[in-house]
C-alpha cells in the first residue's frame, strides 16, 4: 500500500481547552501533505547505493519530480508521496527487500546532518539519544522518536507519523542498524544492544539475517523499539566534545523552526486505547477525548492510511505477541487482558493476524 499523501491534501486538529465549566480557547492547525517530508541528505545516500549496484541516477529518478542535485542543499526536503515513489522504485529495482539493514550500515554519522554531530559530541550514550529524540524532526517528519525507560530496559521507540504500510521494514530497518553501527563506533568495546522488537510481520528475508544480528528479535510487537541495558544510557561516549555538542545543537535548533511538527494524531490514539481501564476504548471515546466527532477522527484516520480498527487490532496483536513470549500469562488471561470475551474469540482473531495460534506461537 503506497503511502496515503496527495498534493493539496490538508490536515486539520482542532484542539480544545476546557477550563472550569467552558471552553476558554480554541487552536487549529492547519497541516499539508508538503509538511511531511524527509531530509534529501538520505536520497543521496540511498542513490549511492543504487549506483554501487549498477543503477545510475537517471533510471533511479525517471519521472520523479525530483531536482537532480537537490540533495546537495542540507535544507532540500522530499515529501512523504514523493519518497514514497522513490523508495518503492529501489526496492524494485535492486529486488533486495531488506535493503533497509545494508543502507543503515553504510551510514555515518554525518548522515544525519548537524543532528549526527551534535549525537557523536554528547558526553553520554544518553544525552546523544535524549538529542536525537529533540531534533529528529530536522531529519523527518514522518516518524517520530520517543525514549523512556521499562524497567532494566532503555527504549528508543520509534512512532509513526502516518501510516508507513509496507515501507516500513525499509525505514526502520535502516534505521535501527545506522544508530547501532554508530553505537559501535561511539562505545566500541561495550554491546549496546539488548534486543530488537518491530511491529510488523517477520519478513521473509529475515530467516538469513537473524543469525548476523547478536540479540533477540521479536515481530508484531505493538511497537517497533530498541531496548538496551539501561546502566548503557550512562556510558561515556569517545569522542565528547561539550563545545562541539553545544554548536551542532544550536544549528538543529536553526533548522527546527523552519520545519513544522505535523500532528502526532495517530500516537495520540494509540495513548488513548492504551490509557483505557477495562478493556479498549471505543472510536466515539476516542474521539471524545480528542474533543473531535467520530466521524471527523476516521476520516482523518483514513487520510493517514489507517483506520480506528486497524489501529486497535495492531495494538492488540502487539500486546499479544509480547504477552505470549515475554510473559508466562495463560491464553485466557491474555483474552481477557485484550478485551475478549473468551480465549476462543481471542484465538480466531490471533490467526487471522500471524496465521498461527497462540499455543503454537508460544
Amino acid at each position: 500500500m503506497a503511502l496515503p499523501w496527495r498534493e493539496g491534501y490538508e490536515y486539520l486538529v482542532a484542539g480544545l481547552v476546557i477550563l472550569g465549566h467552558g471552553i476558554t480557547s480554541m487552536t487549529i492547525l492547519k497541516m499539508s501533505a508538503e509538511d511531511y517530508t524527509i531530509s534529501a541528505e538520505y536520497l543521496a545516500l540511498m542513490l549511492e547505493f543504487l549506483d554501487k549496484r549498477g543503477i545510475d541516477e537517471a533510471r533511479a529518478l525517471e519521472g520523479l519530480p525530483i531536482e537532480p542535485g537537490c540533495w546537495r542543499d542540507p535544507k532540500a526536503r522530499l515529501t512523504a508521496a514523493v519518497f514514497d515513489r522513490f523508495a518503492r522504485r529501489a526496492l524494485v529495482l535492486t529486488d533486495e527487500p531488506w535493503m533497509g539493514w545494508e543502507l543503515g550500515a553504510s551510514m555515518t554519522l554525518s548522515s544525519h546532518g548537524f543532528l549526527g554531530y551534535a549525537a557523536m559530541s554528547s558526553e553520554t550514550l544518553g544525552d546523544a539519544i535524549e538529542l536525537a529524540v529533540k531534533f529528529f524532526r530536522t531529519r523527518s517528519t514522518i516518524i517520530q522518536l520517543e525514549s523512556f525507560v521499562d524497567g532494566d530496559w532503555a527504549v528508543l521507540q520509534v512512532n509513526e507519523m502516518l501510516a508507513l504500510g509496507d515501507l516500513a521494514p525499509l525505514v526502520v530497518e535502516s534505521l535501527f542498524s545506522s544508530f547501532h553501527f554508530m553505537a559501535m563506533q561511539l562505545i566500541p568495546d561495550v554491546e549496546i544492544l539488548g534486543e530488537l522488537r518491530f511491529s510488523y510481520p517477520e519478513p521473509a528475508y529475515f530467516s538469513r539475517l537473524r543469525a548476523l544480528i547478536p540479540v533477540p528479535v521479536y515481530f508484531d510487537c505493538a511497537y517497533s523499539q530498541m531496548r538496551f541495558p539501561v546502566e548503557r544510557l550512562q556510558r561515556r561516549l569517545r569522542f565528547a566534545d561539550p563545545r562541539l555538542a553545544q554548536m551542532a545543537a544550536a544549528q538543529c535548533e536553526q533548522e527546527m523552526e523552519r520545519i513544522k511538527a505535523p500532528p502526532a494524531l495517530l500516537g495520540q490514539v494509540r495513548r488513548i486505547m492504551l490509557a483505557g481501564s477495562g478493556g479498549f476504548p471505543g472510536v466515539d471515546d476516542v474521539a471524545s477525548e480528542l474533543h473531535m466527532s467520530s466521524r471527523t477522527l476516521k476520516r482523518k484516520l483514513q487520510q493517514l492510511g489507517t483506520s480506528y480498527q486497524t489501529l486497535l487490532d495492531d495494538l492488540r496483536k502487539g500486546l499479544a505477541v509480547e504477552y505470549l513470549t515475554q510473559s508466562h500469562r495463560s491464553v485466557d488471561e491474555i483474552a481477557l487482558a485484550l478485551g475478549y470475551s473468551d480465549a476462543s474469540n481471542f484465538a480466531r482473531a490471533f490467526r487471522r493476524w500471524t496465521g498461527r495460534s497462540p499455543s503454537d506461537y508460544r
